[in-house]
């Protein structure tokens, strides 16, 4: 039903969102002195005064492009769904209205550019351009499969009238509002006439219309966190609120309304709506929050409406009411992890709650409403996102996402709010991140949106280095990340972790990633368009997108058997303490399966990964995907091995090996080496996989699906969308891969760069695996054991433990280090568990000899006795 006219009190003064008419002043000084505020201005003029411009001539060009139901005599003013899309409209209000989404789901297709869609367009069938294919020939979409395309049209159109809207309060110059009041009336208006769509036999899971339950968002969308085309039409509303009742729309008096009364139905409506639909919990719950909140705060008071129903009435449905429907703000940061700061699912979902928290706490205290005070979790939960973050600023990759930059916007928050507040220690801090970020690339302040040069502080203090953490784990996410250095080009990092059923992550078994020159170089796939693409299924729920092995475990409980530096998960996110600047290594267990991850440094420039992997069954297929151009196999000799094309990969343990083509094959029981040449980027990169051979071999190249649809997260774009991925598969069937684990050695390196001379097996038995890698002036000699027994090597060395090294530089001996076990001996030399197990290192600097270990130790040197040493981080023997 529409609504009544206005009642009451006087309308309250406009804008009030985001500023008001007393900080125009300062904003304008902002602009004219802060460098990033003046060029993030300039930019956003270069956006839309040609349109602006065009728009003084031609007032129809840009309204015609919006997706509306223009057709005479079918101005909808009801739509029904049906297998949630789209299914018939009826009604015919005596205003265009708004056009509904033909669909709930993705398709492959953008839109074409603005100067090129169809004005005035009756049918919705859009001009589409396929994001997957290399052919951009531009091709007709029927309504009913354009996916996203409706509502990017419409959102990119009412964005501009909002950036136009901003640009009317700075400049007061009237083209601007012209421009933006246009296309706000022809929304507005097309939206007062709609009732929110009907869903009669649920398939949304719930009927729509007013009825509570469902997901089906309100007016204009299926989902609630969809339902977002409010959020630029209440800012616009609000900044030309006096423009708009000085300059009505003529239908205003048609129908006896003010403004005020029109944007109140329609904002009333989104509301109501938005708070009675989707999930209580999660990230669906926030973005309702996100979507609605811009609505309530441009209401006037309760006292203006005949229901009694304004601003003040809806604002504690955030700020403390939840629902039936709804958890407000109390119970979202309830759902942080206290502990490590975490929110419950991927880092793609995680990393941008607590962006839209402290971007509503900071709308709320323009407002007079402090959410931000008193809850500490909320800087935690922002700064614990940092933790998630490559050597570039990237996310990691694994679950529903597709990585790219962190949002610095919640550190933008945190400034502004710590400004207003006085709070300069954390003012400080927060600058410190955004310089950082700006330094390395991954943030151009200069290109800040005008919520930006609105709310945005001056960077205080001077810093930009950033500690980072050698270890991170979470617990619910059963994910570790180590590094050793933080700067992009030397330093290294891998990821290793279980597999989980919901909250956005994967059921992905026991999967690796690792690092070079900042950039994931054996990486999770995730080019899906969408939840509901046809390859959905291999990259983001399925374990073949992953580096793994199949078939077997694929989500459940994990265990740590041992792990160095550690994290104690009762207290924290990190690691608080290291044994050794050259050795960092995890060793988990999920189901059957057991994988052993090492990092291990050579040099400030070198360094390499090492991966146990142990599968307690008869077949298995060890899969990686590698980023690369090529991908070249060879034997210990450095020669090629001759792959024979095959039709395919014959046992498929999988359904979605069926996304493996051009499949190769060799049968191969001895070592080899694959490696991936990344010939986009100058100089060239490289990673060379060395594995050690086993019986019962054969050897598969396969072409994986892209890696990414993103421009920023491989280096020179490879492996991007529509190119496919050089993958290996190493079959091993018929002989336990238990007791035949696959060892491998991966090096990454530019062209001419490349450390490791040679790399042999050493010893091995059922548990035990012993190899030694030769670099250029150092040699480590490498042991890992899955029981408790003692080994013995031709190269003196003994040991009892989980995991070793034996490292000699220029042919002396450089350390000796334990990981969990009972002892490591060399010659002479030697550590040993004053208890049960202990994870120490020995070694020599300048003469002098150093340990660390995280229990008391035993250590032996040459010509001398075992002596008892306490607890204790890089401390000299004397």
């Amino acid at each position: 039903m529409i609504g009544s006219s206005s009642y009451g009190q006087k309308a309250t003064s406009h804008p009030k969102l985001y500023a008001t008419k007393s900080d125009k002043a300062s904003i304008v000084a902002k602009i004219k002195n802060e460098a990033w505020a003046k060029a993030s201005w300039e930019n956003l003029l270069s956006t839309i005064d040609p349109h602006v411009n065009r728009h003084v001539e031609d007032p129809e060009w840009i309204v015609s492009r919006l997706a509306m139901y223009w057709k005479d005599g079918a101005h909808f003013t009801q739509c029904y769904i049906k297998n949630q899309n789209w299914d018939y409209g009826e009604g015919n209000a005596p205003l265009p209205t708004v056009r509904l989404p033909g669909m709930r789901t993705w398709n492959d297709y953008i839109n074409v550019p603005l100067e090129d869609r169809i004005p005035y367009n009756e049918s919705g069938d859009l001009l589409g351009i396929s994001r997957s294919s290399a052919d951009k020939t531009p091709v007709l979409i029927p309504y009913k499969e354009t996916g996203h395309m409706i509502r990017a049209n419409n959102m990119e159109i009412l964005t501009l009238a909002e950036q136009a809207a901003f640009a009317y309060y700075v400049t007061e110059d009237e083209k601007y509002a012209e421009f933006s009041s246009d296309i706000l009336w022809t929304w507005l208006l097309g939206t007062y006439y709609m009732e929110p769509p009907l869903d009669p036999k649920k398939s949304t899971k719930g009927p729509g219309g007013y009825e509570p339950g469902g997901i089906m968002g309100g007016y204009y969308d299926y989902e609630v966190i969809h339902d977002d085309r409010q959020m630029p039409t209440a800012i616009a509303y609000d900044f030309l609120y006096d423009y708009l009742n000085e300059n009505p729309h003529e239908h205003l008096k048609a129908i006896n309304k003010t403004p005020a009364d029109v944007a109140g139905v329609v904002f009333k409506r989104f509301i109501d709506i938005g708070l009675i639909r989707g999930g209580k919990k999660g990230n669906w719950n926030v973005n309702r929050y996100k979507n609605v909140l811009g609505s309530m705060l441009v209401l006037e008071s309760n006292d203006f409406y005949e229901d009694g129903k304004g601003k003040e009435f809806y604002i504690p449905f955030y700020t403390e009411k939840s629902s039936d429907y709804c958890a407000a703000l109390p119970e979202i940061m309830d759902y942080y992890n206290t502990t490590t700061g975490l929110w419950p699912e991927s880092p793609g979902y995680a990393s941008s709650m607590i962006p839209l928290v402290l971007e509503m706490g900071v709308k709320l205290y323009k407002s007079g409403i402090n959410t931000l005070a008193g809850n500490p979790i909320i800087s935690k939960a922002a700064l614990a996102n940092l933790g998630w973050l490559d050597a570039r600023g990237n996310l990691v990759v694994f679950g529903d996402m597709r990585g790219g930059p962190a949002n610095i916007s919640s550190f933008e928050s945190l400034l502004t709010y710590a400004t207003w507040e006085g709070d300069t220690e954390t003012a400080e801090k927060m600058a410190t991140v955004i310089r950082k970020n700006i330094a390395s690339g991954q943030y151009d302040r200069n290109m800040s949106n005008w919520q930006g040069i609105v709310l945005n502080q001056p960077l205080q203090g001077s810093g930009s280095d950033l500690p980072f953490h050698k270890a991170a784990y979470s617990p619910f996410h059963k994910h570790i990340i180590m590094r050793n250095g933080n700067d992009e080009n030397n330093g290294l990092m891998f990821t290793l972790y279980g597999g989980k059923y919901q909250s956005h992550l994967a059921e992905n078994g026991l999967a690796m990633q690792f690092y070079g020159k900042g950039w994931a170089l054996a990486p999770d796939a995730s080019a899906y368009e969408s939840y509901w693409s046809s390859d959905a299924g291999y990259h983001r729920g399925g374990i073949t997108g992953s580096n793994t092995i199949v078939p077997g475990y694929g989500k459940g409980d994990i265990t740590i058997n041992a792990m160095d530096p550690a994290v104690d998960i009762t207290n924290g996110f990190y690691n608080t303490s290291e044994t050794s600047q050259n050795v960092s290594f995890a060793d988990v267990s999920g189901g059957e399966k057991r994988r052993l991850v090492a990092m291990i440094r050579t040099s400030e420039t070198s360094g390499y990964y090492v991966d146990v992997f142990r599968s307690d069954q008869a077949d298995n297929d060890y899969i990686h995907h590698n980023l690369g151009n090529t991908i070249t196999l060879k034997n210990a000799s450095n020669k090629a091995l001759n792959l024979e094309n095959v039709d395919d990969l014959g046992v498929k343990y999988d359904d979605n090996y069926k996304f493996f083509k051009n499949q190769r094959k060799v049968n191969y029981s001895e070592d080899f080496n694959a490696t991936w040449d990344i010939n986009s980027v100058s100089p060239a990169l490289h990673v060379n996989m060395w594995m050690m051979g086993q019986n019962n071999r054969a050897l598969y190249s396969v072409d994986a699906p892209p890696t990414t649809l993103r421009s920023d997260i491989t280096p020179g774009q490879v492996n991007k969308s529509p190119d496919t991925t050089p993958t290996l598969i190493i079959r091993q069937n018929g002989i336990n891969g238990a007791k035949n684990p696959f060892v491998s050695v991966f090096e990454s390196y530019e062209t001419g760069e490349k450390s490791i001379k040679t790399i042999e097996k050493i010893k091995t038995s059922e548990h035990f695996v012993s190899i030694a890698v030769n670099s250029k002036n150092s040699t480590q000699y490498i042991l890992n054991a899955a029981d408790s027994q003692v080994y013995q090597t031709p190269q003196d060395i003994e040991f009892q433990g989980t995991f070793a090294v034996v490292s000699e530089e220029n042919n002396a001996f450089q350390y000796l280090y334990l990981g969990k076990g009972k002892y490591i001996q060399k010659g002479d030399l030697k550590i040993e568990a004053v208890n049960d197990t202990v994870t120490a290192e020995l070694k020599i600097e300048n003469g002098k000899y150093f340990y660390s270990s995280n229990q008391p130790v035993l250590i032996q040197l040459k010509k001398g006795k075992s002596k008892t040493y306490p607890t204790g981080q890089h401390i000299e023997i004397k």
